[in-house]
């Protein structure tokens, strides 16, 4: 009697057996994969700063009044603006027993002894910069990138139909560069035991040095004329091959032109013909 009383219907029987399946089939199955953690973002790459600029500073002096003092300054002061040098201007020049042309030397062994700029760009001043576009800091990084040793040039000059020609020339701001010019100044000063009355040049001096010491002379390379020191029509004393000054040249040189242009005023009429091809580019960016 009892077992007729707890008689279960079919229908809550085959949910039983439906349930304890189902209980059975998720007890052996195995535990989904949980999913992969998101990897971290890779670092940031590197980022290798530039290096500085060059700095610069363009060298020159005038002592004595002339008819082109302005448009010589205008252009040079005109440049640094452009492209961030510093321009430096002696107006006296104290070389005593040496010839006027040697406190280029006495100016240059002063602003490296300040440690203030990786090269210094003399410039004679009767010189005009014809394109400002052109940065003397390209020229320089050119020269080096073409040389075999880069770090041991210390000296870049440019020749002119007598050779060496210190128009134009660019020095490395250093120890080595000061120790090269106590050398020249050495030269000049043996020359003047030999023969009192004997007056070297500043460029007869450097050129006497290179001869006498190879490694100094290795600390030295030569720019092309054009580039640097450029000569014109009027003043027809080129490095081989020739190339004389044309429109779009960095600057335009007037060496000697008391020998070539007739004329009370031969370098002050050379400036005033070729101010008009300067290439000065739109002040309103730098002033």
């Amino acid at each position: 009697m009892l077992m007729r009383s707890l008689r279960i219907p079919p229908t809550l029987l085959l949910f039983l057996i439906f349930c304890g399946f189902l209980g059975w089939h998720f007890s052996h199955s195995p535990l989904p994969t949980p999913a992969p953690a998101p990897r971290p973002p890779p670092p940031p790459a590197e980022r290798i700063p530039a290096p500085a600029p060059l700095r610069v500073a363009l060298v020159t002096f005038v002592t004595d009044q002339n008819s082109y003092i302005h448009i010589s300054l205008k252009s040079k002061d005109h440049y640094v603006r452009r492209h961030g040098y510093d321009l430096i201007v002696d107006y006296e020049a104290h070389t005593r027993d040496k010839g006027t042309v040697w406190w280029k030397f006495d100016m240059i062994r002063r602003l490296v002894k300040k440690e203030q700029w990786d090269w210094i760009w003399w410039l004679d001043f009767d010189t005009l910069i014809t394109n400002t576009d052109i940065k003397v800091t390209d020229i320089i990084e050119e020269t080096l990138k073409n040389a075999t040793n880069p770090d041991d040039l210390d000296f870049l000059f440019s020749n002119d139909c007598n050779n060496l020609n210190l128009g134009s020339f660019i020095v490395r701001s250093g120890e080595r560069s000061l120790k090269f010019l106590d050398d020249v100044y050495a030269v000049e000063a043996a020359g003047k035991k030999v023969d009192p009355e004997a007056q070297l040049s500043e460029q007869d001096a450097i050129t006497k040095h290179m001869e006498q010491d190879p490694v100094s002379k290795a600390r030295t390379t030569s720019i092309p004329q054009w580039m640097v020191n450029s000569f014109p029509d009027e003043i027809p004393c080129y490095e081989e091959p020739a190339r004389p000054w044309r429109h779009g040249h960095f600057l335009v040189h007037f060496a000697g032109a008391w020998a070539h242009v007739k004329g009370e005023d031969p370098t002050g009429q050379l400036m005033k013909k070729y101010k008009n091809e300067i290439i000065w580019g739109n002040w309103k960016d730098f002033y």
